[in-house]
């Protein structure tokens, strides 16, 4: 079963689904629906985010890679490539059913990879890409749902707001558990050069954030089931941040950090 998973994971396919089931949870929290052509073109667009991440750090590793993600793309390189340009393809072939006004702001998610990956490119040894990746993310699961809103509001600030929180500090854990294999990979993250007591100071901070932001969201809502999930959500990396001796074995904390974004799922249960 764990094989099962780190396939998963080194697919990058929890990410896509996570970012998609979020998707879906804002646009039923905003009051619009979001259908297939917009599922569709987020889960492409995320996946070929996390694939080109990961197939530019394999590609520039010198030797064989101690990361499982990047180790899986140094093996499967030309294969990842390939599968990549098909998915591109469906990307493409996509547009074409997308409603003009989600078709505007996926142009400017696109133009927000792009700086990405520059700043991945050119400012890698310099500073953090974490919270850049965050704000990319957060701005790929909030497209298709804030297109469609005639009025924008205080509470689809404070949600989208709460994600960003998440994705930030989901970004900035897993680098907590993955520091000596940064560093024998010769990678930059925000943990080797800040340190680790640092980054966990920086987490705790953010998740005082989120949880406020949830707070003032359910006031705004009035409604306890999306309350508890973003609850939830927080609570479970606060534990992991607590207690990370309880998640390093099987890459538990990976599991549970990247598997909070399915939790929206049950807003629908």
């Amino acid at each position: 079963m764990l094989r099962v998973i780190h396939f998963v994971q080194n697919l990058s396919l929890d990410i896509t689904a996570g970012a998609v089931i979020s998707a879906i949870f804002l646009s039923e929290l905003m009051g619009v629906t979001m259908d297939g052509a917009m599922a569709i073109g987020l889960a492409v667009a995320i996946w070929l985010i996390y694939t080109f991440d990961h197939l530019s750090d394999a590609y520039r590793t010198k030797g064989s890679a101690t990361n499982p993600r990047h180790a899986f793309h140094q093996r499967h390189f030309k294969l990842m490539v390939a599968l990549a340009v098909l998915v591109f393809g469906l990307g493409v072939y996509n547009l074409f059913f997308l409603p003009k006004s989600t078709l505007i702001l996926g142009c400017v998610l696109v133009a927000l990879s792009g700086l990405y990956f520059l700043y991945i490119t050119f400012v890698r040894k310099h500073s953090s890409k974490e919270l850049f990746a965050a704000f990319v993310y957060t701005a790929g699961i909030a497209t298709a749902p804030i297109s469609q809103l005639q009025v924008f509001t205080l509470l689809p600030t404070l949600v989208v707001g709460c994600f960003f929180i998440l994705a930030c500090v989901n970004l900035l854990l897993i680098p907590i558990f993955e520091e000596g294999v940064d560093t024998r990979d010769g990678k930059h993250s925000i943990v080797t050069r800040l340190g680790g007591p640092t980054v966990k100071r920086l987490i705790g901070v953010l998740l005082v954030i989120g949880l406020g932001l949830n707070q003032v969201a359910f006031f705004q809502l009035q409604e306890i089931k999306p309350y508890l999930i973003l609850l939830l959500m927080h609570l479970t990396i606060l534990v992991i941040l607590i207690k990370p001796e309880w998640f390093r074995k099987f890459q538990l904390y990976r599991i549970l950090s990247d598997g909070i974004f399915f939790l929206p799922a049950l807003m629908f249960v």
